[in-house]
């Protein structure tokens, strides 16, 4: 009805009929700026339009895939699955039920459902695309079906299903195995967070075997100093530390560190070592876990200190010398003169002090002697 009757006023008032190429054009435009309110406005200005057109001409759909993506981005989930459904009704008239693209806009509707924390409907979505992918590729074993099963993983993981999620990664890693053979790295992702889940639900032995897979493929495909073996370590010391596998777990606690210490980066190194204080400590080793907090805690520091001097340096360019001098004074007095790692920082904030704040003679010493 709303479309005949702005056809009826486009006709009434003799003005040419909006251009949709140019309306998604802009919309694109909008959207991509992330104007997502002037990319709606164009969209349903498009969609207004395409009532003249028929029923199953492709621009129907692309105008409501746009417009559908330009909701969800905007928060606007109720709004936007009434657009996703009018896509699947669109593709279901105009080129049958059993088209195997269906399946895309399920999973955008899944999708929509998980943001609105409906759970149970986006697992169920996710079913029917399953359904949609077994038949078209003949078999259950396929990528699809696999990526099927993994969205619904995630969907169990948000529902805090962790039982179900770790239930049905087992079977998306079994499908992958198949498809893509037992080493492969396309089965990484979900041996993560198999491991993960695994840690979650306190079956540590389960989450050693998980995480050793992971790290044989890993090192195999990116070698054993790359960063993307990080989580694994992390992962598989936790799990043997779980299992009061103590020697075991301190070689991986020891190889996260090294690494970090490799990376340089000094938050994460105080976090190693933060989990290491806490490792000894359950063994009773209370020397060594002091050791490791003391790390952990300098390190913090060093980095506090390390925004207040760069903070300081942005206040000696706006021109506030003694907000930067206090600040610089503040860092001095956060870094320990006992630990050589600080060092390096200490001189370089004591140099610009001597710069910013000489010291000043003494007033005796400034006076001239009388003859």
């Amino acid at each position: 009805m709303c479309a005949i009757l702005f056809f009826a006023a486009i006709v009434l008032f003799g003005q040419e009929p909006p251009d949709i190429d140019a309306l998604l054009k802009t919309a694109h435009a909008a959207y991509r700026k992330a104007d997502y309110a002037a990319a709606r406005k164009s969209l349903e200005e498009a969609w207004a339009a395409a009532g003249a057109l028929a029923q199953n001409d492709p621009k129907r759909y692309e105008i409501l895939k746009q417009l559908s993506g330009v909701l969800g981005s905007s928060g606007a989930n109720e709004e936007a699955e009434k657009y996703i459904e009018l896509e699947i009704n669109w593709r279901e008239n105009a080129v049958g039920r059993d088209d195997p693209l269906i399946a895309d806009d399920l999973v955008e509707l899944a999708t929509n459902c998980e943001r609105r924390k409906d759970f149970d409907r986006a697992i169920a979505i996710l079913q029917q695309a399953i359904g949609i992918h077994t038949k078209a590729h003949g078999n259950s074993e396929n990528s699809d079906v696999a990526d099927d099963f993994s969205r619904i993983a995630l969907v169990q993981a948000a529902a805090d299903k962790g039982e179900a999620a770790i239930a049905t990664l087992l079977t998306v890693i079994g499908i992958r195995e198949k498809v893509l053979g037992e080493d492969s790295p396309g089965l990484l992702s979900e041996l993560d967070r198999l491991g993960a889940a695994q840690i979650t639900a306190r079956t540590y032995d389960a989450a050693e075997i998980t995480f050793r897979r992971a790290l044989v493929i890993r090192e195999r495909v990116e070698g054993s100093k790359s960063p993307d073996i990080l989580t694994t370590l992390d992962g598989l010391a936790y799990s043997l530390f779980g299992q009061k596998k103590y020697d075991d777990a301190e070689v991986f606690y020891k190889r996260l560190l090294d690494l970090w210490l490799l990376i340089g980066n000094l938050p994460m190194i105080a976090d190693t070592n933060e989990k290491i204080a806490v490792f000894y400590r359950e063994q009773q080793k209370w020397e060594e876990g002091t050791a490791a907090a003391d790390n952990a805690i300098a390190l913090r520091a060093l980095v506090y200190a390390t925004g207040l001097s760069t903070e300081a340096t942005a206040w000696i360019a706006h021109g506030d010398k003694a907000h930067a001098v206090a600040l610089y004074r503040k860092a001095l007095g956060i870094l320990d003169p006992n630990r050589a790692d600080h060092d390096g920082l200490r001189g370089q904030i004591e140099h610009v002090l001597a710069d910013l704040d000489p010291p000043k003679a003494s007033k005796a010493g400034s006076k001239k002697k009388q003859p």
